[in-house]
């Protein structure tokens, strides 16, 4: 299947999952996660009409996206960024969904001071518990990191994101968004208006639907198996 037909059949069943919840479709953004495919897959994603588009590495999404419009292919980085990489996120990048330190925010913010253009940014929670994933785990860390973080000149805290343990389990895994979704609301007082609440994979998203997903990362559904 062609990655317009993939991703007619997952807004079927985004559809679904929505009407199950409660919840309109429109009220949930799909970021293609393209990490790993080419650049022409990227193209074929944005005639799609996907319009958000998530990478794991800051050196292969740089390389990638250096020859795509940025209004056209809003770039985000959602994996973990090591601080001394911060200088690399420029102007090409719309957003840093995996902030999990105050530390990496500074970096981030003093960079984006020195091209004028605020970078967007959603703070990564730890719901699992897992030693493998970044992000807080201590809500009152979270909510002392949220409140520095959003003081920054060049940063605009948009919300939060986490990623649920890969298992079957529906109790775990919507124990984990349900957590998030709380923590979100933290946030929202913080900021003073709705938040993004990104959570959500090929995997897991009917499950993340149900508990409040405002943003869904899906790859193989739209790119097909690697």
């Amino acid at each position: 299947m062609t990655i317009s037909e993939n991703l007619a059949a997952f807004m079927e069943q985004l559809n679904d999952a929505a009407a199950s919840a409660g919840r309109m479709t429109e009220d949930i953004e799909v970021m293609a996660v393209s990490k790993t495919r080419g650049v022409q897959d990227i193209i074929e994603a944005r005639e799609a009409g996907l319009t958000l588009f998530g990478e794991n590495r800051v050196e292969e999404a740089s390389a990638k996206f250096a020859g795509l419009d940025p209004d056209e292919y809003p770039l985000v980085l959602i994996g973990h960024l090591q601080s001394n990489k911060a200088p690399r996120i420029d102007g090409r990048y719309s957003a840093v969904h995996s902030i999990d330190s105050v530390k990496i925010a500074r970096r981030l913010s003093a960079v984006r001071e020195k091209i004028l253009k605020p970078l967007e940014v959603l703070v990564q929670v730890n719901t699992s518990g897992e030693g493998s994933k970044s992000g807080f785990m201590d809500r009152q860390a979270f909510l002392e990191a949220a409140h520095e973080i959003s003081a920054l000149p060049s940063i605009r805290l948009k919300g939060v994101m986490t990623m649920a343990p890969f298992v079957d389990d529906e109790k775990i895994v919507r124990d984990c968004f349900s957590l998030c979704r709380r923590w979100s609301d933290d946030v929202g007082a913080l900021v003073g208006g709705p938040v993004t609440v990104s959570m959500g994979m090929s995997s897991d998203f009917r499950w993340a639907v149900a508990e409040g997903s405002t943003m869904l990362r899906i790859g193989t559904t739209i790119f097909g198996a690697r």
